[in-house]
């Protein structure tokens, strides 16, 4: 267990929770009041640690809204509306068993994705639940350097459209899968990112992939994904991983560019409710010091999942 605080008697602490990833912070109330050496020292932490954990706290939705703006500008979801009396607050809460299982990265369908990210724990489940962390930046050191200098010469596309959040649960309900195509998907976005980015705080270089990823560029489709599959498996090694068991008042704050999470849809039907908000971000920078760029920019989907007869109709025509 490693632990560093700020000079002084009273002064927050971090206690180091994983090998690769993950830190406690202790000994601090987050709140929109905290002070330039307090927001140093949590966005340090996160830095170094990629995701950071606060314990026992009390804010509300317009207070994390506050907090997450010490800490740069706020960007909403581009398609999916925020809370009810917010303009940042992305919820999450369950129905039927759903969370969003699958490995990601906020938001990577665009050019410029968020960040970093909070996430507030409203009501845990009462079992189950978790939420897991892989490091970005260790699954491309531990790559052996011939596969290294492979994967910094390869680009992906990214997209919304195609994207499954729970792919990994068998039986779907219908208002579900409507959701995700009618709403999550109602205008497209696509960007072409490198599979290896230079961070532009810590200098690391880290893998840039999980479910947005539509394809490689320049490569068929059983290559992509298996080559995708392959750079995946790296990052997603238990020892380059976290789990998180929340608990109510518990907040998150991770490195969106270092980073990939999901959740565990192993809750049954219980509840679950978290809200997010993100921070805005730059454009990813490929080791050759070529620029991510935006391929489709929010533009309507042609395409509407009709509420009765289960099949694709033209949006146009609803």
């Amino acid at each position: 267990m490693s632990v560093s605080s700020l000079n002084g008697a009273g002064a927050p602490f971090v206690t180091k929770i994983g090998g690769r990833i993950g830190a406690l912070i202790s000994g601090i109330t987050l709140s929109p009041d905290l002070d330039a050496a307090s927001i140093k020292f949590i966005y340090d932490a996160m830095l170094e640690h990629k995701v950071i954990f606060f314990r026992n706290q009390s804010l509300t939705s317009l207070q994390q809204e506050e907090l997450g703006a010490l800490f740069g500008s706020l960007v909403p979801h581009p398609t999916v509306s925020s809370a009810s009396g917010t303009k940042h607050i992305f919820e999450l809460k369950a129905r039927k068993g759903r969370a969003a299982n699958t490995w990601h990265a906020d938001m990577t369908f665009m050019e410029s994705f968020p960040k970093a990210s909070i996430l507030r724990c409203i009501k845990p489940s009462v079992y189950g639940g978790s939420t897991l962390w892989a490091n970005t930046a260790t699954a491309y050191s531990s790559l052996p350097l011939p596969l290294q200098e492979f994967a910094e010469k390869l680009w992906a596309i990214h997209t919304n459209n195609e994207y499954d959040h729970t792919d990994l649960i068998v039986e779907r309900d219908w208002e579900f899968i409507q959701w995700q195509a009618n709403i999550f998907a109602a205008k497209v976005y696509e960007a072409k990112h490198p599979i290896v980015h230079i961070h532009p705080e810590t200098g690391e270089k880290c893998l840039l992939l999980g479910q947005f990823v539509k394809r490689l560029v320049d490569f068929n489709l059983p290559d992509s994904r298996a080559v995708l599959e392959l750079l995946q498996s790296h990052v997603t090694r238990p020892e380059n991983t976290l789990t998180w068991h929340w608990q109510a008042g518990d907040i998150a704050m991770w490195d969106n560019r270092a980073t990939e999470h999901r959740a565990i849809a192993d809750f049954d039907y219980e509840e679950r409710e978290l809200q997010r908000v993100t921070l805005s971000g730059g454009t990813p920078v490929s080791v050759s010091g070529e620029h991510s760029y935006q391929l489709i920019n929010g533009q309507t989907n042609p395409i509407w999942l009709s509420d009765k007869t289960g099949a694709w109709t033209v949006r146009d025509q609803v």
